[in-house]
């Protein structure tokens, strides 16, 4: 049945066939979901949590990783009106769609987009937030669900990625990682942020994205509602966020859609 319904939908919606194609044929490196999936303010209450928290600054440097092709970036700018935002994505085409909807907005100088597997290469304390929501996970992982998720993507890779996203922040700025596979606090960079948002009951009664240990293994039945985290100055505990803030219950056909 999954089979017939992947062909179908391949056969209904072009850019899903090219994903496909492109992701499962080239298999690029630093590749971790699959899916493209995005829409028009999505988190709104992460996007405003941060807008709120940011709001006195004039000026700020946002980083959407995984844009797909583009509405969070959008998103954003409504959000932060004088903002620097840039966008990037593993996959070519959704940048090439990000760049054309941006042509058709009229342009922005302070928007940006391009192709990348990582943020390697990207500035040092540079952002004041990044926001990594529902990329760094795979929905296959969901059937059964797996008892192993390393033939798909391992935590290590996972552990990598956001560790590179804090040597990205400004001390004080903003993480925010959604629907991950893996729990941002068994990483070791998890010592150097403190949790600034939890989700709320809604997101954890009705989110289905299983949990996997450092070893790549199923955690049965755990629960993880850290959804954002704040940069420490430094590791003697300056930029105490307190604790953790919890959002009203979010829209239900939101999660459902993950």
């Amino acid at each position: 049945m999954q089979v017939l319904n992947t062909l179908w939908r391949t056969v209904r919606e072009p850019s899903f066939g090219r994903d496909l194609i492109w992701s499962k044929l080239l298999r690029p490196p630093g590749l971790f979901q699959f899916s493209g999936t995005t829409g028009d303010d999505r988190y709104p209450e992460v996007f405003r949590f941060v807008n709120d928290r940011l709001k006195s600054a004039t000026t700020h440097r946002l980083l959407s990783f995984g844009c797909s092709t583009g509405e969070e970036v959008f998103t954003l700018r409504r959000y932060f009106p004088r903002a620097t935002i840039e966008g990037i994505d593993i996959n070519p085409f959704r940048i090439a769609a990000c760049r054309r909807q941006l042509r058709r907005r009229g342009g922005d100088s302070q928007l940006s987009f391009s192709v990348a597997a990582s943020t390697h290469h990207l500035p040092s304390e540079s952002y004041d937030a990044i926001f990594c929501l529902a990329v760094l996970r795979r929905g296959e992982l969901r059937t059964g669900p797996a008892p192993r998720c390393d033939h798909l993507l391992r935590f290590d890779d996972f552990e990598r990625a956001v560790a590179d996203f804090a040597r990205c922040l400004k001390p004080g700025g903003y993480l925010a990682i959604t629907f991950s596979n893996f729990r941002f606090s068994d990483t070791t960079i998890a010592a150097g942020f403190e949790v600034a948002m939890q989700a709320g009951p809604a997101w954890m009664n009705h989110v289905r994205t299983p949990l996997y240990g450092r070893d790549n293994r199923l955690l049965p039945g755990t629960c993880y509602s850290d959804i954002m985290f704040r940069k420490r100055a430094n590791q003697s505990g300056d930029l105490t966020a307190g604790a953790a803030e919890k959002p009203s219950d979010w829209a239900q056909q939101r999660i459902q859609k993950e």
